[in-house]
């Protein structure tokens, strides 16, 4: 049987409100060890916050100060059920060009499976190819 997303993700991960500034949301990334954070706003998933967003759409405005989540988060994310196989996840992940999957399941989060996570084949040359079109702005999260 194949593997499926609950299987490799990471589960509950921490978020934040829409409403939290830039400093509250890098703390908990600091505090988790994360590069990317679900957003809520009214009890529901908003987008998510990426260590990136927080350097080019926060810091880039100047000051973290006054800046709140909700001002970089990026919106359209890729998601994946957690019974989808893994194989499906890479390939997505792939077309997508994105380093982090979230797993949501009833719009809920349910986890955060990343390239490693899903033990891809190749997955160190996939990231880094990932990760030099997303640094030309192929991609955002």
């Amino acid at each position: 049987m194949a593997a499926i997303l609950k299987d490799v993700m990471s589960p509950n991960p921490v978020s934040s409100n829409a409403t939290d500034e830039l400093t509250t949301v890098s703390k908990k990334m600091k505090e988790e060890d994360v590069g990317f954070i679900p957003v809520k706003e009214d009890d529901k998933y908003a987008g998510v916050v990426t260590d990136r967003d927080i350097v080019v759409n926060g810091l880039a405005k100047g000051s973290a100060e006054n800046v709140q989540a909700s001002d970089v988060m990026t919106e359209n994310i890729v998601t994946g059920p957690p019974d989808m196989e893994v194989e499906e996840a890479a390939r997505l992940m792939q077309e997508h060009q994105i380093k982090r999957l979230l797993v949501m399941e009833d719009k809920e989060v349910k986890g955060v499976a990343t390239l490693g996570d899903l033990g891809v084949e190749n997955a160190v040359e996939t990231a880094g190819n990932v990760i030099h079109d997303v640094s030309k702005g192929n991609g955002n999260n």
